[in-house]
């Protein structure tokens, strides 16, 4: 089928093209504007040691220490993925997590090893005060877990969470990137509704 074909079948069809266009740019404006407000925070927890062990060997620069805490760090980031993390840390924050279902929980917290001391944590919240309190509970739950693995240790030289304050910000789409997205979404089906329906005909 030759380029002036197509022209002329959406010249036929004009309408119903330019329909489906304005329909999808405006039921995205209307979606984004009836959607709840909701807030994402970034959380990041700097591992720490609670003492310093007293060696008279050379230590080659801390490099195992350094060594543990990236594999420290890792079990954090394997914590925050765990959907009993996510219990705990909703229970602790005061909220109900009985409607999510278990691939839900296992996914509420999106955790990253930064460094070898440090794991980000982000997550989404529907105010900033409920942010707030899942930052807090975050804390309280990686500290509390540690703890556990401390208490059998003979040394003080076990490892320690030390969190920084949340950045929590409101979740915000620009109109003009709902109405790019929008108008692309639009023009790919109202092409697809043209030509199944000059194809039916």
């Amino acid at each position: 089928m030759e380029l002036k074909e197509y022209l002329k079948i959406f010249k036929e069809n004009a309408k119903l093209f330019v329909f489906v266009i304005i329909l999808i740019v405006a039921g995205s404006f209307i979606y984004f504007a009836v959607k709840p407000i909701s807030y994402s925070a970034s959380l990041a927890l700097n591992i720490t040691r609670s003492g310093v062990q007293q060696t008279v060997d050379y230590r080659y620069d801390d490099f195992y220490r350094l060594q543990a805490d990236e594999k420290f760090a890792e079990t954090v980031v394997e914590w925050l993925q765990n959907p009993r993390t996510a219990v705990d840390v909703y229970a602790k924050a005061g909220i109900n997590p009985d409607s999510l279902s278990l691939r839900q929980l296992s996914k509420s917290f999106a955790s990253e090893k930064l460094s070898s001391q440090i794991v980000s944590v982000s997550f989404s919240a529907k105010d900033e005060n409920s942010a707030r309190k899942i930052s807090d509970a975050i804390s309280e739950i990686i500290s509390s877990n540690t703890e556990l693995l401390n208490k059998n240790q003979n040394e003080n030289t076990w490892f320690e969470i030390v969190a920084q304050a949340p950045v929590i910000v409101r979740d915000n789409v620009g109109a003009l990137i709902i109405f790019l997205a929008s108008l692309a979404v639009g023009i790919f089906l109202g092409f697809w509704i043209v030509m199944i329906k000059h194809y039916l005909k």
